[in-house]
């Protein structure tokens, strides 16, 4: 089964669950270069490669597919709408989370995600800290 992390318009990752040396990418050279170092380092076989622990878009998609090839993935807000009184959606502020903004201010500012009533800024939080970007 095809495992599959992307930062829309920009990088793509597809890993395999059953072939592990199955890898393909589209994207930035930033992306490419963080690839194919761990390539070199770890061989061709992503099921024994490390999580990346970096906070560049390309370090948060590689641990997305390699989390969903083991089986590891979970992420913390299963709704497709995380802003109700802005109507903004889960994914939207997921994508703008890879794309770099790294606190619930900039999400907000990016999305207008939690910028009426508040309530979905908790959820705002959770998905920076899962995503390893907030303490």
């Amino acid at each position: 089964m095809k495992c599959t992390a992307e930062l829309k318009g920009q990088d793509f990752i597809e890993v395999d669950t059953e072939d592990s040396s199955y890898l393909r990418v589209i994207g930035c050279s930033q992306t490419l270069n963080l690839l194919r170092d761990i390539r070199h380092q770890f061989g061709e076989d992503t099921s024994v490669w490390p999580l990346p622990t970096g906070t560049e878009h390309g370090a948060l998609l590689l641990k997305e597919a390699l989390e969903k090839q083991r089986g590891q993935w979970t992420f913390p807000y299963l709704h497709e709408e995380l802003c109700h009184c802005r109507s903004v959606s889960t994914e939207k502020v997921d994508q703008t989370i890879l794309a770099g903004a790294h606190t619930p201010e900039q999400v907000s500012r990016l999305t207008s995600a939690s910028t009426a009533c508040g309530t979905c800024r908790i959820e705002v939080e959770k998905i920076l800290r899962w995503r390893g970007l907030l303490k």
